[in-house]
C-alpha cells in the first residue's frame, strides 16, 4: 500500500516523470507517423466503466495508467486533426505549466504565487502594447478562458454605464432596458453573458452580416436607432475577432466609430484572432483594435499553449477594478503599503483561486522568441490557404468563402447538383464528417450556414503540410462517393 511519505517522496517523483515523459515521447512520435486513430473509437460507457474500474482497484503501475489515458485520448499533434479551435499545444509549454501545478501556485494573490503573477504581469504589459495601447494606461488580467473573459468585460461595461447596478441590480427598474449588440454570428457566450448580468438574452441585438460574413455596421446604425425608439439603452457593442463558424473578422474601425458615434462601450471578441498581433503578415486584419474598451485574447488557440490561458485587457486601467465589488481583507488589502494590490487579481476574476496560467506562454515567449510563435501563426494561415485553392480548382467541391484566417467552410458538392436538394446536400455532408470520425483518418468539423450543413475545418496543426490536405480531399471524394445520391465523376485536385 502507498504510503503519505512514499506518495510525496522526491525519487518517486522522479521516476514516474521519467515515465511519463517516455510515454509522451511515444505519443508524440506515433501522432507525427500518423501511426494511429486520430480520434479513438468513441465509446462513452466503455471508458466510464473502464475508469471506474481503477478507481475501485487502484493499479501501483504509474506507467500503466498513463498509456490508458493516452490511448484513448483525442490526438491533436496528429497532423490530419484539423478540427476545432484548440492547438496541439507546444510541448516545452506543457512542461513549464507543470511547473505551477506541481507546486500549486495561486495566481489570485501576488504572495501565492510570486514568478506565476509576475509571469503574467509581464504578458500583459507586453501584450497589451502590441494591441495598440500606451503603457501604464492600460491594465489585464489572466482568467480560465475566452467565456469569462467575454463576461466579466460585459459586467464592467454594465457596472460603469449603471453605478448602482452593482449593488441594487435591476429588479426595481422598469424603465431601464440595458441591451448589448453583437454580430448575428458571435460566440454563443455573448448571449449567455446577457443572461448572467440580468439584462436578459431578448435585450440581446443581433446584427445582420454582410457577404464577408462580418457585422453589417450600416444595419447596425439602423438597429441602434430603432433600439432607442423601443426604450432600450444600448450600452455596449461586441466585435469579433473572429467568428467561430467562419474565422470572419468583424470591420474593427467601423465598430469602434460606431461605439463612439453612439457613446457605446467598445469590446472585442478576439479569443481566437487576436494572436494575429504577433505576425507582422497578418496584424493588419486586427485593424482598429485599438479603440476596443475591451479585448478578451486567448493563448490557448493561436498561441499553441496549454488550456485555459486566457487574458482580458481594458484600454483604461481603472475599468480594471470595475466588474467587482467585494470586501475580502484577509486576502486583498489595497492600503498594503508594499503595494502588492496590483498584482492581486482575485478582485479582478470571477476566481477565487486561479492557477498560474501564465507559466506556459512566457516559458515558451522567452525560450524561442516572438518570431517563433508568429511562425505557428503564419504556417496555420498559408496551410488555409493551400486548402481554399485547392478546393476552389476542383470540380467536385465548393467553398463558402475566403478564409480570413485559419477557418474554412466548404462541402463536397457532387456534379449532378442540380438533382439533389438542399436536405440531401446538407444530410451527405453529414454522412461524410460521421465516416470520416468513423475510420479515424482525420477530423474536421461542421457547422450550418444559412440553415445548411458545411464541412469545416481548422488547420492548426503547424506539422500539417500539402500531403495531409490533399489526402483529406481524397478521402472525402472516396466517402462522398459512397453516400452520394448519383453517379459522381471524380474531380482533380
Amino acid at each position: 500500500m502507498t504510503t503519505i511519505k512514499n506518495a510525496y517522496s522526491p525519487g518517486t517523483f522522479l521516476v514516474q516523470a521519467q515515465q511519463l515523459g517516455q510515454c509522451l515521447e511515444r505519443y508524440y512520435a506515433e501522432c507525427q507517423s500518423l501511426g494511429g486513430r486520430t480520434l479513438p473509437t468513441l465509446d462513452p460507457d466503455r471508458y466510464v466503466e473502464m475508469a471506474e474500474e481503477l478507481l475501485e482497484r487502484p493499479k501501483a503501475d504509474f506507467r500503466e495508467l498513463v498509456e490508458l489515458a493516452l490511448k484513448f485520448s483525442h490526438r491533436l499533434h496528429d497532423p490530419r486533426y484539423m478540427g476545432h479551435q484548440v492547438p496541439p499545444t507546444i510541448p516545452t509549454a506543457a512542461l513549464f505549466d507543470t511547473i505551477g501545478k506541481a507546486t500549486n501556485q495561486g495566481a489570485a494573490v501576488f504572495e501565492m504565487a510570486p514568478f506565476g503573477t509576475a509571469a503574467e504581469k509581464a504578458l500583459i504589459q507586453k501584450m497589451g502594447q502590441m494591441i495598440g495601447w500606451t503603457k501604464g494606461k492600460f491594465a489585464g488580467i489572466g482568467t480560465h478562458g475566452g467565456t469569462l473573459a467575454n463576461v466579466t468585460a460585459l459586467l464592467a461595461a454594465r457596472n460603469v454605464r449603471y453605478q448602482d447596478g452593482w449593488k441594487q441590480g435591476f429588479a426595481n427598474s422598469s424603465k431601464l432596458k440595458p441591451a448589448i449588440m453583437t454580430s448575428a454570428e458571435s460566440h454563443y457566450c455573448i448571449a449567455r453573458a446577457c443572461g448572467i448580468l440580468g439584462i436578459g438574452t431578448e435585450q440581446l441585438i443581433k446584427v445582420p452580416v454582410d457577404k464577408k460574413r462580418r457585422m453589417d455596421t450600416g444595419e447596425a446604425r439602423r438597429l441602434l436607432d430603432k433600439a432607442k425608439d423601443q426604450g432600450l439603452d444600448v450600452f455596449a457593442i461586441v466585435g469579433s475577432a473572429c467568428t467561430t463558424p467562419t474565422g470572419s473578422f468583424d470591420n474593427l474601425r467601423e465598430v469602434g466609430q460606431l461605439a463612439k458615434d453612439y457613446g457605446l462601450w467598445f469590446h472585442v471578441d478576439g479569443a481566437h484572432g487576436a494572436s494575429f498581433l504577433f505576425s507582422d503578415k497578418h496584424r493588419h486584419i486586427l485593424d482598429g483594435i485599438d479603440l476596443a474598451d475591451s479585448v478578451a485574447w486567448d493563448a490557448h488557440k493561436m498561441l499553441f499553449v496549454p488550456a485555459l490561458c486566457t487574458y482580458l485587457f481594458y484600454k483604461d486601467a481603472k475599468h480594471s477594478w470595475e466588474a467587482f465589488s467585494q470586501d475580502a481583507p484577509y486576502l486583498f488589502d489595497p492600503s498594503d503599503p508594499q503595494g502588492m494590490a496590483e498584482f492581486d487579481g482575485g478582485l479582478r476574476t470571477f476566481e477565487c483561486t486561479k492557477g498560474a496560467m501564465s507559466l506556459g506562454l512566457w516559458g515558451v515567449w522567452s525560450l524561442y522568441g516572438k518570431e517563433f510563435i508568429a511562425s505557428l501563426i503564419e504556417k496555420a494561415v498559408e496551410n488555409t490557404h493551400i486548402l481554399y485553392e485547392k478546393i476552389s480548382k476542383s470540380n467536385d467541391f465548393e467553398v463558402a468563402h475566403e478564409p480570413q484566417c485559419n477557418i474554412l467552410c466548404f462541402r463536397y458538392l457532387p456534379a449532378e447538383q442540380k438533382n439533389i436538394s438542399s436536405q440531401d446536400l446538407s444530410s451527405l455532408q453529414q454522412k461524410i464528417r460521421q465516416q470520416l470520425l468513423h475510420d479515424g483518418e482525420g477530423y474536421i468539423t461542421g457547422t450550418k450556414l444559412n440553415g445548411e450543413y458545411w464541412l469545416r475545418v481548422t488547420v492548426i496543426n503547424p506539422l500539417t503540410d500539402e500531403s495531409h490536405l490533399r489526402a483529406l480531399l481524397g478521402k472525402i471524394r472516396t466517402v462522398g462517393a459512397v453516400f452520394s445520391p448519383s453517379s459522381l465523376p471524380r474531380g482533380g485536385i
